[in-house]
């Protein structure tokens, strides 16, 4: 949002004002990045999953741009093309890994505390 021209310059695609509008976006996904670690582990799933539909979409959209028009420049195909696919993983992998801590009874997530939520009872969302 901050340099929309030095972003559009850096993938290789021309300034658009919808630029922006993305910004925006993301700055819903960190406003729901920032409340959901203290929430239920749906909660921190749906922070993450729209993040990987965007990211991985990104992903494709940088794939075609490659192969159909030869954009090779370091923010289509470079550190951004990778990172647009990893760390949705990276996301999905430490969810999967919670839900596997939590169901052993060792998570180190400060929600839901098992201790407090029996398994008889489900903990509020």
């Amino acid at each position: 949002m901050g340099a929309p021209d030095l972003a559009a310059k850096f993938i290789g695609w021309a300034n658009s004002p919808f630029q922006i509008e993305l910004g925006f976006a993301s700055i819903g996904f960190g406003v729901v990045g920032l409340i959901a670690p203290w929430k239920s582990l749906h909660m921190r799933f749906a922070a993450v999953a729209p993040v990987a539909c965007f990211l991985w979409g990104a992903a494709g959209v940088h794939i075609r741009s490659m192969i159909s028009d030869g954009d090779f420049d370091s923010g289509n195909a470079g550190v951004i093309f990778w990172t647009d696919i990893l760390i949705p993983l990276a996301g999905l992998i430490l969810i999967w890994l919670q839900r596997r801590y939590e169901k052993e009874g060792r998570s180190a997530a400060p929600y839901p505390n098992p201790q407090r939520y029996p398994q008889s009872r489900k903990p509020p969302s």
